[in-house]
């Protein structure tokens, strides 16, 4: 007899969400619109944060903030061996270098001690994993942080409600990067969000997203009328 298929990631699709995907086809809004801005706003209020941007993917989530953090080839970033390869695909896009820092064994996040450890004088930035939604040692990591002078992307693909002694997971670097992919707690078969401390981070990161656009597509042609744009 044939065993039960594992189901890799299986969303619960009931038909509320039917309804709203119906719902944007007749809004004739089919990329960045209305819903894409409502969705910013409430993950903002969610995470008790101000500066919020929705992007493809947690992958450009990354990306983008690695960008925004005026990162310069030959600058390293400290990561960690156990994540998705799309942490250190990420380091590498924005034209960096990945530093890995071994996990600790019992909760199998990045061991702040193996950060430090690894601190060189390029080191530019961290990049912590909450790995399957267990927070890291945000307190301890960000006074690594603080010491040398390193920007912190927190990798949050894994956690979006997440916390950590009573802080949501995302609000303690410079950027939080969120997925939304079919296998996440929160489902929009693709897409990411980057949640970001300084709003000329998150404005960055809005045109470096867009192709150097200023405005999305929602901002140039929606209700209110046309709105002139630079590139």
């Amino acid at each position: 007899m044939q065993q039960p298929f594992i189901v890799f990631g299986s969303p619960q699709i009931e038909s509320v969400e039917i309804d709203e995907v119906v719902a944007s086809l007749h809004s004739g809004w089919l990329g960045t619109g209305p819903k894409v801005a409502r969705f910013e706003n409430e993950f903002a209020a969610y995470k008790g944060a101000t500066h919020t941007a929705a992007v493809n993917s947690c992958t450009a989530a990354l990306h983008l903030s690695l960008l925004a953090a005026d990162l310069h080839p030959g600058d390293e970033v400290i990561t960690t061996p156990l994540t998705f390869c799309a942490t250190v695909n990420a380091i590498l896009h924005a034209g960096a270098t990945p530093v890995l820092a071994d996990v600790d064994p019992a909760t199998m996040n990045i061991d702040p001690a193996q950060v430090e450890a690894k601190i060189t004088a390029r080191t530019r930035a961290l990049l912590p994993v909450h790995f399957a939604g267990r927070p890291c040692e945000m307190e301890t990591l960000m006074a690594v942080a603080e010491r040398h002078g390193l920007k912190v992307i927190e990798d949050c693909a894994h956690a979006i409600e997440t916390e950590y002694h009573g802080r949501k997971a995302g609000t303690f670097g410079d950027f939080g990067c969120f997925s939304f992919y079919v296998t996440k707690n929160v489902v929009t078969g693709e897409g990411g969000m980057v949640v970001a401390r300084h709003e000329k981070d998150i404005a960055r990161i809005k045109v470096l997203a867009l192709h150097g656009m200023s405005k999305d597509a929602w901002r140039r042609f929606s209700d209110a009328g046309f709105k002139h744009y630079q590139v």
